[in-house]
């Protein structure tokens, strides 16, 4: 398994154990929405194929949080309700207020909240217990504030940071652009986002399209600063880098071979190199950064 896209937190305090990691979880596990629920969230395991909320590799731990949310579109709730609107009204002989309507409304809600269809996702995290990082599997911010307030939730004692670096991503993918060095380790790709610094946010966006050093630095000159730029890792990882230090589509290039390990076997060796390289990703964008910022 490869995580797509990357949010990353420094775990600040909480001495946590895979012991105590798998107990904290396995306390709050995933519970079927209740009728009368529209969300329920928990942990789950991993891997189906085994009991524990925590795969284990090494000082590498995995685990992966559970959301079942019933789905109500609001357009099924307002024509239960308009039907029962209709029929008042020709009851009472007047229309209803507006009162009367959020309280029809809300009605209809609790009526239908237990047939509603129940959707489940999935989002996935490690824990690199060697360099006390966490890090989420997602491009969203509410997916990841979701992840982190259950965390905490779950693990006593246990803090977190967003990742900050002393240079901005916006401004050092800029300075890139602009034809500052970079360092070798890193290639800069195909595919970058350009916004302009004023309210109308004029935006550029280049996609598969070789980045010309004078076309960007023009719009860098108008006033314009990069937010996204696609770059290679050591020619073994492509991604996004995004101004608020967010990787996304992370692809492994050539580095999966074909094996013919056990399906457990070869769980445990694309995680254990997934979290390798991507460990070292994360340690490298940092020191490209300008290192940590623990202001």
């Amino acid at each position: 398994m490869w995580f797509r896209n990357l949010q990353a937190y420094r775990i600040t305090s909480g001495n946590i154990t895979l012991n105590s990691l798998e107990e904290a979880l396995s306390q709050r596990a995933l519970q079927p929405c209740m009728q009368m629920e529209m969300q329920s969230r928990g942990w789950v395991v991993p891997r189906e194929e085994q009991e524990n909320f925590v795969h284990a590799f090494g000082q590498q731990w995995l685990m992966s949080l559970g959301v079942e949310k019933k789905l109500l579109p609001a357009g099924v709730i307002n024509q239960h309700a308009k039907a029962r609107i209709t029929q008042i009204e020709q009851m009472q002989g007047y229309k209803v207020g507006k009162k009367q309507v959020r309280d029809i409304k809300e009605a209809a809600m609790i009526e239908l909240l237990p047939r509603a269809f129940v959707q489940r996702h999935k989002t996935y995290a490690w824990i690199d217990a060697i360099k006390n990082r966490l890090v989420i599997d997602t491009a969203s911010s509410h997916k990841a504030d979701e992840f982190v307030e259950v965390l905490i939730k779950s693990v006593h004692g246990l803090t977190l940071e967003s990742l900050d670096t002393q240079i901005s991503p916006s401004s050092a993918m800029t300075r890139w652009l602009s034809g500052d060095d970079l360092k070798s380790i890193f290639t800069i790709d195909r595919d970058c986002e350009l916004q302009g610094m004023n309210d109308e946010k004029a935006t550029v966006r280049y996609t598969r399209h070789v980045l010309d050093a004078e076309e960007t630095a023009r719009h860098i000159r108008a006033g314009k600063k990069v937010i996204k730029l696609a770059m290679t890792w050591n020619n073994k990882v492509s991604f996004v880098l995004h101004d608020n230090l967010q990787l996304r589509r992370i692809t492994p290039l050539d580095i999966l071979k074909e094996s013919t390990e056990s399906t457990e076997e070869l769980f445990d060796s694309d995680f254990a190199m997934m979290t390798g390289e991507l460990s070292q990703l994360i340690t490298d964008i940092i020191e490209v950064l300008g290192g940590e910022d623990n202001s």
